[in-house]
């Protein structure tokens, strides 16, 4: 269901242009992280694939680096697309909805920050 006012057909596009972007650089940030992955776990074949740019040491800190993105990017696509999934006829349960997505969003956002960065046991 389309919104029926301009600024509201306005924020809808601008936020499809914005799943769609986080959708690329979601893409993006897994094919990084499984090529990583590959320098971890085949370093051989990585490190001869790349002319000896990656090795094993290098591939495990941009593995270890890709994770906040993945995460970042991962909520932006899906909150947003659940935002443009779900509409309501009613102003304040659109305004509840937003919030409740940001809490959410948010919270995931702080437990991955605090897991990779704040390790507990080292």
């Amino acid at each position: 269901m389309e919104p029926k006012n301009e600024a509201g057909k306005i924020v809808s596009i601008q936020l499809r242009r914005v799943a769609r972007i986080s959708a690329w650089r979601l893409f993006i940030t897994v094919v990084v992280l499984v090529v990583s992955g590959w320098g971890i776990t085949q370093t051989g074949v990585i490190y001869n694939v790349t002319f000896g740019l990656i090795d094993r040491r290098l591939a495990d800190a941009i593995h270890r680096a890709t994770i906040l993105p993945l995460a970042i990017f991962f909520l932006l696509h899906v909150l947003i697309n659940v935002k443009l999934v779900i509409t309501s006829k009613h102003s304040f349960l659109k305004w509840l909805g937003n919030i409740a997505l940001i809490i959410i969003g948010a919270g995931i956002l702080g437990v991955v920050v605090f897991m990779e960065y704040f390790r507990l046991g080292g």
